[in-house]
């Protein structure tokens, strides 16, 4: 997973040709502006207001805020760090009055001084009126405050999926009932049509035919056996709340009781709505219990970080909710692994993406550790990149392997999408959800996560270092690390050694610089060993050598490019200018 995520400026808006089937999003519906409750107008509308305009802007913004920037105004602002301040502030005038209504000041002002000292108990629509814990706020006429920085937020979070989307929400629904697509050979994923995500049953879908034919393909799985299981459960955000009304679960930025987060699902202007992304919960340990994972998805072999009573495997199972217009940007699963996502409540928009691409409008270091980005999911629509990333799906290009192809449908309650490893992916919520996601190795992609241990060791997360190392401590403890010739066990006994006297916390080795390196690809070598998979093991380096191989082939290849292009040629252009003439100018 991408370690580091930048903005960036957003692109000019492109026109296409639609027909009513369209998966592209018309420009009437991207290129809608609702009125702020404030009158507060895009910053665009200040090239056509009159000097008695401007002179009411100037005076109610003050000498010298008049002249700074809107982010400079909110840099200021951002210094004052309790309600009564700006509170005061925002009474001073109509300009402060509609600034400071902007409702991303009051969550940052919650996140950075409150959040432990004042915790809300009630939500009420809005940061502002949940930290003043008022019901209802006066409406000020703000309609000569001209201010991108304040309406584009506003706009974002007025935007509505479902009729954005109605097109392919339509077919999708239609795809579902397709008997040609539920007739498709399940033995060859390239008898689907291009661009069509394949619906599958979970009774046909082994894990013989996942691991040699699917691994790659991105796909549904439906569960199709007519029968009560208890494969997924019935859970919805209203029964969460009612079982675990105040259990906390981690949002995001913060860490809410159920029910308080339903209440913000319920109703809320943030441009980016907080998402539950919970793993660790105290309910979280019961809800675990309460599913059974699709069969082709439960061979795993992260599961060896789990053994000798201890486990330092990352968190790998998550519990996901969230209000509609919250999502995830893209983004590719973390260590390599590939992932499940099954759907109980609601349905969303998914848009898959083959690794060797780039999304447009998503711009990658040369190793992908840093990834710049448009701020939110809105604002990357919006702008035109969905309609760019609909127009590339189309044409079909840049994919090295033709039965891979850009996929963008939506998923639909009781459904399983499977996400292979290294794939972009970005998920919208078209309607309030509850979803179960985890992550998972199978067989196949043993070399691919050994390549990403070795090779990518600065983009390894979800690993606690005390975790960690107590994990090898107990492997050295029962005298598994005696072999004096295997690298693995002289580099595992050699971390033991050097962080002997070191006080490690249980941070994630994702988020911080470590002084020493974690032996994480030694580590699963040797615990992939341990538990008898030696032919799995020799196949994974061997496509592990294999990937080293072709990474290596492929620089070359860029490196001659380059030399070819940047080579001067006798035949390239030349001024040509003559000595002797300047000799005879100076006659």
């Amino acid at each position: 997973m991408p370690s580091v995520v930048h903005e960036m400026p957003v692109k000019r808006q492109k026109r296409f040709n639609l027909d009513p089937n369209s998966k592209y999003i018309q420009s009437s519906l991207r290129l809608n502006l609702p009125k702020h409750p404030l009158g507060i107008k895009p910053s665009g509308n200040l090239l056509i207001s009159t000097d008695e305009q401007l002179s009411k802007i100037n005076q109610s913004m003050g000498l010298i805020f008049a002249h700074l920037s809107d982010e400079l105004i909110l840099k200021v602002i951002g210094y004052l760090d309790n309600t009564t301040d700006l509170c005061n502030l925002m009474s001073s005038s109509k300009f402060f009055y509609g600034f400071i209504s902007f409702d991303e000041i009051w969550k940052n002002l919650y996140l950075n001084h409150l959040y432990d000292l004042k915790p809300i108990s009630e939500w009420k629509g809005s940061w502002k009126k949940s930290i003043l814990k008022i019901d209802e706020t006066s409406s000020v006429n703000c309609d000569f405050i001209y201010s991108d920085l304040i309406y584009i937020p506003y706009q974002n979070s007025q935007i509505n999926y479902q009729e954005i989307f109605k097109n392919l929400i339509d077919q999708e629904r239609k795809n579902v009932d397709s008997t040609s697509l539920k007739l498709a050979n399940l033995t060859k994923p390239n008898h689907f049509p291009k661009g069509c995500i394949p619906r599958l049953s979970s009774k046909s879908m082994t894990y013989e035919i996942f691991n040699e034919t699917w691994h790659d393909h991105p796909f549904i799985l439906k569960d199709e056996s007519g029968e009560n299981s208890n494969n997924w459960p019935n859970w919805t955000l209203d029964s969460l709340s009612q079982r675990f009304p105040t259990t906390p679960f981690r949002q995001e930025c913060v860490e809410w009781p159920i029910q308080l987060y339903s209440q913000y699902t319920s109703c809320n202007v943030d441009e980016n709505p907080l998402y539950l992304f919970d793993c660790n919960s105290t309910a979280m340990k019961q809800l675990k219990t309460e599913f059974t994972k699709p069969k082709c998805f439960q061979t795993d072999y992260f599961n060896v970080f789990n053994e000798l009573e201890l486990s330092c495997r990352p968190d790998n199972t998550w519990l996901i909710t969230g209000p509609h217009r919250s999502g995830s940007t893209f983004h590719k699963d973390p260590n390599a692994t590939s992932a499940w996502n099954t759907i109980l409540q609601g349905m969303k928009l998914w848009i898959l993406m083959p690794g060797e691409m780039t999304p447009p409008g998503i711009h990658t270091s040369k190793d992908e550790s840093e990834v710049m980005a448009p701020l939110g999911l809105a604002e990357w629509v919006l702008s035109g990149f969905y309609n760019d990333t609909v127009k590339l799906a189309e044409n079909s290009i840049f994919t090295q392997d033709e039965s891979k192809s850009i996929l963008i449908f939506v998923a639909f309650e009781n459904e399983c999408v499977y996400v292979p490893s290294g794939w972009w992916h970005s998920v919208i919520n078209l309607q309030d959800t509850v979803a179960l996601t985890g992550n998972f190795v199978p067989g196949c992609k043993i070399g691919t996560v050994l390549n990403f241990f070795k090779n990518k060791k600065d983009q390894i997360s979800g690993f606690r270092r005390l975790k960690f190392r107590k994990f090898v401590e107990k492997l050295n403890d029962e005298n598994q690390l005696n072999d004096e010739c295997d690298e693995c066990d002289l580099k595992l006994k050699n971390f033991l050694q050097l962080t002997k006297d070191s006080k490690l916390d249980d941070e994630d080795v994702g988020e911080l610089n470590c002084d020493v390196e974690l032996p994480v690809y030694e580590l699963f070598v040797k615990l992939v060993k341990l538990n008898g998979y030696e032919k799995d093991l020799q196949q994974g380096l061997s496509d592990l050598l294999k990937i080293e191989n072709e990474s290596i082939e492929s620089n070359i290849v860029k490196s001659q490019l380059w030399e070819t292009l940047t080579k001067e040629k006798s035949s390239g252009f030349s001024f040509g200018f003559n000595d002797d003439d300047d000799d005879d100018d100076d006659e």
